[in-house]
């Protein structure tokens, strides 16, 4: 059993200078990357996917996991296939996988492999999928091909 964890970065500073991928986060942005750190943690994550955006690596960081993690621009500017095509090219030897990115990207991806088995959160993940919020899928089979995902867990900031 494989687990796939789809995180959105946490709040940020509305503009930066050096444009939006520049974007830092705020105290609060920090704050809730730390306490979503905790419970991902108790998820077991081993590897992680992270945006080149500022805010995503800071969101990473804040986490405070101690796991290897590969920083990717695909992920700052694609859409849902391409995250799929990365997730799927995860060494088989991991066994929790977090993936920080951004919306619309992130939402759209819990939409879809939550629609399956369960319509309405599907739908909810698409309409409300706030900073910090991270969604966790169990999967059976390798990540080339995510045979038979089903929600775990929806977690959005207090």
């Amino acid at each position: 059993m494989r687990r796939l964890i789809l995180m959105r970065h946490s709040k940020t500073e509305a503009t930066n200078p050096l444009g939006d991928k520049a974007r830092h986060l705020t105290p609060r942005g920090v704050q809730e990357a730390r306490e979503a750190g905790l419970e991902l943690k108790s998820l077991g994550v081993q590897h992680a996917l992270v945006s080149t955006a500022t805010r995503t690596r800071e969101t990473f960081a804040a986490t405070g996991l101690d796991v290897p993690a590969e920083f990717q621009d695909a992920l700052y500017f694609e859409g849902t296939e391409t995250m799929l095509q990365r997730i799927s090219e995860t060494d088989d030897d991991v066994d929790c996988l977090l993936v920080i990115g951004h919306n619309p990207t992130i939402a759209s991806l819990a939409a879809e492999l939550a629609y399956a088995g369960d319509r309405r959160a599907a739908d909810e993940l698409q309409c409300w999928y706030p900073t910090s919020a991270f969604t966790a899928f169990e999967a059976e089979g390798d990540w080339a091909e995510l045979a038979s995902v089903r929600l775990q867990q929806v977690r959005r900031p207090r």
